[in-house]
């Protein structure tokens, strides 16, 4: 085999293995991945799979959930829970549909609030004041005991 002879299969066969690593690299995920761009799911915790988990209301660090008018960020799952005045337990999305700041729960006026830029959201996550426009994702809460339940 002649020099020019082997450098053309050795660039073909380069070549094939490129294409093949970048078809690889360009084929559909078996697993859903979440957004590298955090503000396009801005008010959707768990968009990709459902939310269904429990906390003990009575320890540490959940014991501002242990009487009316708490609220606790649930980092991890990105919910916000907060017992009204009436002892009732909401759970919704802890990041403003705005621009991503985290929301606080006001029991005096029985609201989430976004102090970054005022937005304010019922105790359904309905925006009624703005600037947010979205709605934030509610959650079901089962209090047993000590143990509440949040999930879809």
């Amino acid at each position: 085999m002649e020099r020019k002879d082997f450098i053309e299969q050795v660039g073909l066969s380069s070549a094939s293995i490129l294409i093949f690593g970048c078809m690889q690299a360009c084929s559909k995920s078996d697993t859903a991945s979440n957004s590298s761009n955090p503000s396009s799911n801005f008010g959707n915790a768990g968009v990709d799979k459902k939310v269904d988990f429990a906390i003990n209301i009575a320890i540490a660090p959940y014991l501002s959930l242990d009487k009316a008018g708490g609220f606790y960020v649930e980092s991890k799952t990105g919910i916000i829970i907060a017992r009204t005045l009436n002892d009732e337990f909401l759970a919704v999305s802890s990041s403003c549909t705005h621009q991503g700041a985290t929301i606080e729960y006001q029991a005096n006026t029985n609201r989430f609030y976004c102090a970054a830029h005022g937005s304010v959201f019922d105790t359904k996550g309905k925006v009624t004041t703005g600037p947010a426009t979205g709605t934030l994702k509610q959650y079901k809460t089962t209090l047993t005991g000590t143990s509440l339940r949040v999930y879809e």
